[in-house]
């Protein structure tokens, strides 16, 4: 398969009451190896229902310093995980999207891209 594009969920007053369940979500094994690209404004943060556990590596891009980092947070089985903000400067591709990928990629764990910045009470 190729990398898959997630789509955002915008936040809203009462929450997001099931990650797993939401349209928009995608399974881990979803990209079978490839990469996700979450489109990142700076208030997009990824949500995670992990029911396997796995590890994410997001990759980070050169910034204006030349400075890069791999975040790869471990992610234990039965949990929920947010990962986020994404600084664009710091995260971003050329086309506005953080890259990250899961080790395994569990078809039980569910990501979801969550835009923070639409909440409005």
């Amino acid at each position: 398969m190729a990398d898959q594009v997630m789509t955002i969920t915008p936040i809203v007053k009462g929450g997001i009451l099931d990650v797993a369940g939401n349209a928009n979500a995608k399974a881990g094994n979803a990209a079978a190896g490839n990469n996700f690209l979450m489109p990142n404004n700076g208030h997009t943060f990824l949500a995670v229902s992990a029911v396997t556990g796995d590890t994410i590596t997001f990759t980070a891009v050169a910034n204006k310093y030349g400075r890069t980092e791999t975040l790869a947070p471990v992610m234990a089985s039965g949990k929920f995980c947010l990962f986020g903000p994404f600084p664009p400067h710091l995260w971003n591709n050329g086309s506005g999207q953080v890259i990250f990928k899961p080790t395994a990629g569990n078809v039980g764990d569910k990501y979801l891209a969550v835009d923070m910045g639409t909440f409005q009470p």
